[in-house]
């Protein structure tokens, strides 16, 4: 059960939920494109639902948007052992991050499946879709919230060593799809 006092807090901890079902173990880096709510909302969470996350990169095109955030979470997040950093280019939030948190579907253009290291988790929350490039390169490509669907994920990317993982979930359609495909 994923419960939150308002939508968005259900999207972050969902979402932080079926990532840290997904990455591997140990300590992860993770990358954050978007410094919007739903931003604030995975940074805010993930010390408690993601506790070997050691550093988060953050990137928005807005760079007023990405310092404000910076500036409000980096020291509750340095005091909780997380790292926050920003970067000013799409490509540094992704090459050799564990996970990346797609929380602006804005950004989800800009990212390039050659940036990505084998055994990364893409996860996007949200419309429009992935570009297809991305969608294509996936390992194990998820588009359903149904758990069995999650759980099927899991499955795939311990048995066949999947070499990236995307997750992507429509808004307003958690639970009603049962689509996945593990290529």
């Amino acid at each position: 059960m994923v419960h939150g006092d308002v939508p968005r807090h259900r999207t972050a901890r969902l979402g932080l939920t079926i990532a840290g079902a997904l990455v591997n173990r140990g300590v992860l880096t993770a990358g954050l494109l978007g410094a919007g709510a739903l931003a604030g909302d995975y940074l805010t969470l993930l010390p408690d639902l993601l506790p070997t996350v050691s550093q988060v990169v953050l990137f928005d095109p807005d760079d007023q948007a990405a310092d404000a955030l910076l500036d409000r979470l980096v020291e509750p997040l340095r005091r909780r052992g997380v790292q926050l950093c920003v970067t000013r280019h799409a490509r540094d939030v992704v090459r050799g991050t564990d996970l990346v948190l797609l929380a602006d579907a804005a950004h989800a253009a800009a990212l390039r499946a050659g940036w990505l290291a084998a055994g990364t988790v893409v996860l996007h929350l949200g419309e429009p879709r992935l570009p297809t490039p991305l969608r294509t390169a996936a390992g194990v490509l998820l588009t359903a919230a149904d758990p069995g669907a999650v759980l099927l994920a899991v499955m795939a990317r311990r048995l066949h060593r999947a070499e990236l993982v995307v997750v992507d979930l429509p808004a307003g359609r958690t639970g009603d799809s049962r689509r996945m495909s593990a290529q």
